[in-house]
């Protein structure tokens, strides 16, 4: 019953197929909406990101070094 109040209001109707529907969340709102409930989660996905990309350019750097050697 809860979810029906919160989406009462995004209802739209539809003339193609002459019916109501519930509007598609658009992706940045869902992606929103995820990241706040799944903080832990997110915060490792960032991390484990982050790290990667550090990792690349210390190996890019590294193999530039030696290059020049």
């Amino acid at each position: 019953m809860e979810n029906v109040k919160e989406k009462w209001y995004e209802v739209v109707y539809n003339t193609r197929l002459d019916k109501l529907e519930l509007k598609k969340p658009k992706l940045r709102g869902r992606l929103i909406r995820k990241i706040r409930k799944h903080k832990f989660f997110t915060t490792i996905v960032i991390t484990a990101i982050l790290f990667s990309v550090l990792n690349v350019t210390m190996i890019y750097s590294f193999l530039k070094i030696l290059q020049n050697i």
